[in-house]
């Protein structure tokens, strides 16, 4: 695989997700926070899983894999959604594209071989159940395409002058072909614009030189995957590596809206229901820590208390470069899972630090007053 181009290549630190090698950090993780909330932050993103379903019954087949219902998008719509297993836990989130006659499934957390090995082994279940399908091609893209992320409250402007005008009207979770191997899809899981570019490498990597050239016309910065960090503590999204130690159940993650419940039968299905009937034991919710000592510390783990009962855990904590204040994602017992609540205490090897519970996501983000047809970067001084 090609590296995409970059300056001073040696200061790079590079990381391994999904069994590919990308930049982890391009900049300092200041810098590159701000450029997400105030302008444009381009990562390399060839880290996704990408395969490509055809056939007869793919749209059947895809619709018993995934929990949300595809029978709500159409042609150029993409829909996010979860694979869950027969449990009803979450094995990865995932997009679901549907174009014409074939679908394209997409995942962050699953690379291309994962996905079609997870397809596979759910259709000779189905085999043996006597559900047959009619499938022609289960195809992985990768490594031969690859994806670009374009995040920030700007990024539909820089994009525009790539690909045309076009893609300022592309609605949220629509994609447009820009050119005959080469998707543009507005999604985004941090609450800014965000457009992810996929298609062949050598087209992608021209799309890449020539966004750099407009780099400086719209401070567009380049990120490494790591870069996010901060921003998915203060817009949270699904990251098994933080979540799965804690919980795998979408209800106590506050994901049960990427679930059709009363679609046809899907993968965890009655395990869901049931749990969504009988309510959960604990649910995640946010914190905003009060007067945070110096020279502490909150780690993953650390127990939430109120009075002399354990109520809940850390599930990750960090600073907010925004709020200017350390925040928290908690996991509490759903009798304790309310917000504006100042009674519990963190412990902590540091001591006990106390907080205030806040609802999910912590921040409102600047692309939630930014009018495309209104707005400009390049004229936002006048």
């Amino acid at each position: 695989m090609k590296y995409f181009e970059m300056e001073n290549k040696a200061n790079v630190l590079f990381g391994e997700y999904n069994g590919v090698t990308l930049p982890k950090r391009y900049t300092n993780e200041h810098e590159a926070y701000f450029s997400v909330r105030n302008s444009i932050l381009m990562t390399d993103f060839s880290h996704y899983g990408m395969v490509k379903i055809s056939g007869e019954d793919a749209w059947r087949l895809l619709n018993y894999l995934i929990s949300a219902d595809i029978s709500s998008i159409r042609d150029e719509q993409l829909l996010y959604t979860l694979l869950l297993d027969k449990e009803g836990k979450i094995i990865s989130d995932a997009y679901v594209l549907c174009d014409n006659e074939h679908y394209f499934l997409i995942s962050e957390w699953m690379n291309s071989d994962a996905i079609c090995q997870q397809i596979k082994k759910v259709l000779d279940k189905q085999d043996e159940r006597g559900e047959c399908y009619q499938i022609d091609a289960i195809a992985s893209l990768t490594p031969d395409w690859r994806m670009i992320c374009l995040e920030g409250p700007y990024a539909w402007e820089i994009l525009s002058e790539i690909v045309g005008m076009d893609i300022i009207g592309l609605p949220f979770h629509e994609f447009m072909y820009v050119d005959e191997d080469v998707i543009t899809m507005r999604v985004g899981k941090h609450g800014e614009y965000c457009y992810h570019i996929m298609g062949d490498e050598e087209k992608l990597m021209s799309i890449w030189r020539h966004l750099c050239t407009l780099s400086e016309k719209f401070d567009l910065k380049i990120g490494g995957v790591d870069d996010l960090k901060n921003i998915r503590l203060e817009n949270p999204c699904w990251e098994p590596q933080v979540i799965n130690p804690f919980s795998r159940c979408p209800i106590e993650l506050q994901m049960q809206w990427a679930i059709s419940y009363d679609k046809d039968v899907f993968i965890g299905q009655d395990a869901i229901k049931q749990r969504a009937d009988n309510g959960v034991d604990q649910k995640i919710v946010g914190a905003r820590i009060i007067n945070m000592p110096q020279n502490a510390a909150i780690l993953q783990g650390d127990a939430i208390y109120y009075q002399n009962e354990q109520i809940g855990v850390v599930i990750q904590a960090g600073y907010s470069f925004i709020l200017k204040e350390h925040i928290a994602r908690i996991l509490l017992k759903r009798e304790f899972a309310y917000v504006d609540i100042d009674d519990y205490k963190i412990k902590t090897v540091y001591g006990d630090i106390d907080f205030i519970t806040t609802s999910i996501p912590f921040v409102n983000n600047l692309s939630l007053i930014i009018n495309p047809t209104e707005d400009s970067y390049l004229e936002r001084h006048q």
